[in-house]
């Protein structure tokens, strides 16, 4: 993380956005910006605000660790922060909607922050392989809605073939899509499904072992486990094959650009594909695991000010540290065509939150990928095996989070 502060111009893009937008929300709201940067945000904050410092006005430690604070009491609920409005475009809404638990909201992210970007899944296609191929654009497959996963089993097998004759599949060979390990809980997000949901009355509820999540599943280890896919391809593996022109697809989080550069093939980005035709949108997922979030210790000493800087700094982003990172950056120096840059259009419009991914109750999203790398298929008896553990885990949460001021 480079977006929160930086004591100097240094001609850097994004280092440059960055002291921009500083100098702007000092100057408005006459406070200065400093940071702590910590190997483990979650540690050193909980350590302090447990002993009652109030060093820190905000925190700002992963998504994933974050609720950790949160369960613990540590963190303020946003929506009684002054001068927050996480309604505003420059704050992700997606966020604030999905992210809600007993009413409250802990932490959230946006313009101010490039990391959730950075972490949400796509897929790379290799634009040479398409032209050899005689393959379907995947660009316009994505503008009229028809990407979907038949799709990409239909154009990845068309590729995947015995380059060296000795009949076996392996790193040597051609492969239509090189899979990592968080390929297939990608591709379930995707399609529209979700671990937990809201219903009408605006309760957590599961959505593991629905008719249509049992469906997508089984559509999405079809594809990943089938003869068209590499099985769980390491992140360099999966680089040189597609660096030297022998995969189709691949799919990564967005930063793995940085590894695909070298490339002397064109290559294009693509949000992951729909379930099927009716589905009305694309759905991306994001790795929160590495996406830092702004939050406001318990204990702040004067949420005022603290709400106003944060407002201010996420409002100043949009024409400095997004401008810099979503024009410049991606869409200038490392996508190599314009097409990809109304790819990433359509990504970040469409990226996904889930409370059932961030929790985990249960182990119920951790099934989808220890099934993927066991190579099992039977989700609907696992899914029953884990299920009261994981409701029962929702339930304390729920729960824990009611309580809290």
């Amino acid at each position: 993380s480079h977006e929160i502060y930086t004591d100097e111009m240094n001609g850097q893009l994004l280092n440059d956005a960055v002291y921009v937008r500083n100098g702007q929300v000092e100057q408005a709201i006459g406070v200065r910006i400093a940071e702590s940067k910590q190997p483990d945000a979650e540690k050193v904050a909980r350590s302090n605000l447990v002993a009652g410092d109030t060093t820190f006005d905000v925190v700002m430690p992963y998504m994933n660790r974050a609720i950790n604070l949160a369960t613990e009491g540590l963190l303020t609920d946003l929506s009684t922060v002054p001068y927050l409005a996480l309604e505003k475009p420059w704050w992700d809404g997606r966020v604030t909607k999905d992210m809600v638990i007993a009413d409250k909201v802990f932490f959230s992210t946006g313009d101010i922050s490039i990391l959730d970007n950075e972490c949400t899944m796509v897929m790379f296609f290799n634009k040479d392989l398409v032209t050899d191929y005689s393959l379907e654009s995947p660009y316009t497959l994505v503008r009229e809605k028809q990407w979907t996963i038949d799709k990409v089993g239909e154009m990845a097998a068309a590729v995947t073939q015995d380059v060296d004759g000795d009949g076996k599949m392996t790193n040597d060979d051609a492969w239509g899509l090189t899979s990592a390990f968080n390929a297939p809980v990608s591709f379930y997000f995707a399609s529209g499904e979700r671990i937990v949901n809201k219903d009408a009355d605006g309760n957590l509820q599961f959505c593991l072992g629905t008719d249509r999540s049992v469906d997508v599943l089984t559509k999405v280890f079809s594809l990943c486990l089938g003869d068209d896919a590499l099985y769980n391809a390491g992140y360099g593996d999966a680089v040189t094959i597609f660096n030297e022109g022998r995969a189709l697809f691949v799919t990564f989080a967005l930063t793995d650009i940085s590894g695909l550069r070298e490339s002397e093939y064109g290559f294009g980005i693509l949000p992951y594909p729909l379930f099927d035709e009716a589905q009305s949108e694309y759905n991306n997922l994001i790795s929160t695991g590495l996406v830092p979030t702004a939050s406001v210790p318990y204990n702040n000493t004067d949420p005022e000010m603290t709400g106003a800087t944060l407002e201010a700094m996420a409002y100043y982003s949009v024409d400095t540290l997004t401008a810099a990172y979503y024009d410049s950056a991606l869409k200038s120096r490392y996508v190599r065509d314009e097409e990809s840059g109304e790819m990433l259009d359509i990504i970040f419009s469409t990226r996904v939150y889930d409370l059932g991914f961030i929790f985990n109750w249960g182990g119920a999203c951790e099934m989808i990928t220890k099934m993927y790398q066991n190579k099992q298929t039977d989700f609907v008896s696992k899914w029953e095996s884990i299920k009261p553990a994981a409701e029962s885990a929702m339930a304390q949460a729920i729960d824990v989070f009611a309580q809290l001021k």
